[in-house]
């Protein structure tokens, strides 16, 4: 088992959050959903990611709880795409449909699932899958998978200011004898045991202008995005929880006293911790900003004296002195340079 749990990443603990408030309204309490999970009430609030472990046993708890196989298409419900932070507004400022399934395709690991998302064209239908879950348990597989589709309705409609016009959905388990319970709430004809996870509609809306495209906006935090899942890639689970930290307040980055206290250690050993994967604080908090910098130096016309006080300097010339230490170039002379090799 453990060798398994290695391979997939790890989620915040806030992931739960939509999920526990369902189960609430239905009248089971945080403790008793929490049983088991090693997770407390208080630790929710936390910017701590959790093991695949931790969240199965969970799940495993509101199936039990609840007593409903079709439990997860309520859990997916609250799932609105700005419980992804950074990256359900990537995807809400997309300038077309197309462009937003294609950001879900491609910034997969930033969501909460366990499945691979796919997009695709075939004729005048489109589609978008969830395959490759982990080899876990049929009946929480079952609960995800429900789960993640009525999550992707509901994200899809808040995209679309509109009823997603699915005209199939395709199931990988057998409907659990609710077959017309699944094909009332989808509205649409579903198929099971099906080979993938699957939504098919048509063609038409993929280059729909979406109500809250905002291109710029879009661009600079699909930076941020792709600086994010590299970093997801490149480090241990500490390390992007402390990232994570110093990018949840745009404009503000906290003091290595505030992240130790998030993170319930002391400082000492957040000093070690980063440590034994080759990092400081320092190190890591110029590393966000000089990301974040050259995002802003690439994608935007903002000013110096706009950008200093996004990366929390008080002065351009300070904010300027530590971009050169970073790149070796003033700002102005980066952004000429890249603009150049825009055009060329």
């Amino acid at each position: 088992m453990t060798k398994i749990l290695t391979n997939v990443p790890a989620h915040p603990v806030r992931s739960l959050i939509p999920a526990l408030g369902v189960m609430e309204n239905l009248g089971f309490d945080r403790e008793t959903c929490l049983a088991g999970t090693g997770i407390s009430s208080s630790q929710l609030s936390s910017d701590i990611n959790i093991s695949l472990q931790q969240e199965l046993v969970f799940y495993g708890n509101t199936l039990k709880l609840s007593g409903d196989p079709m439990i997860g298409l309520k859990l997916g419900e609250p799932f609105i795409p700005q419980r992804y932070g950074l990256f359900g507004y990537t995807m809400l400022s997309a300038a077309t449909f197309r462009h937003a399934l294609t950001l879900a395709q491609k910034f997969s690991p930033l969501t909460f699932t366990l499945f691979t998302l796919r997009f695709g064209v075939e004729g005048r239908y489109a589609w978008f899958s969830m395959s490759d879950p982990p080899p876990i348990d049929k009946h929480l597989l079952d609960l995800y998978l429900d789960r993640d589709m009525s999550a992707g309705i509901v994200d899809f409609e808040e995209f679309l200011g509109e009823k997603f016009p699915v005209e199939e959905v395709h199931l990988t388990h057998d409907g659990h004898n609710r077959q017309h319970l699944y094909e009332e709430y989808f509205g649409c004809k579903v198929h099971f045991c099906a080979s993938v996870g699957k939504y098919v509609f048509s063609s038409d809306i993929l280059d729909k202008e979406l109500p809250h495209s905002d291109p710029n906006t879009s661009k600079h935090l699909e930076g941020q995005c792709q600086m994010l899942i590299a970093k997801l890639s490149s480090h241990g689970h500490f390390i992007d929880d402390v990232r994570m930290l110093l990018l949840s307040r745009p404009g503000y980055f906290p003091d290595i006293d505030y992240v130790a206290e998030k993170l319930d250690i002391s400082i000492r050993t957040l000093r070690r911790r980063l440590k034994d994967e080759n990092c400081s604080y320092r190190q890591l908090l110029d590393e966000v900003r000089f990301g974040l910098a050259k995002e802003y130096l690439s994608h935007t016309k903002l000013t110096m004296n706009e950008i200093a006080p996004l990366l929390a300097y008080t002065e351009p010339a300070t904010f300027s002195h530590a971009f050169k230490r970073w790149s070796g170039e003033s700002p102005l002379t980066w952004r000429k340079q890249k603009v150049r090799k825009h055009f060329v």
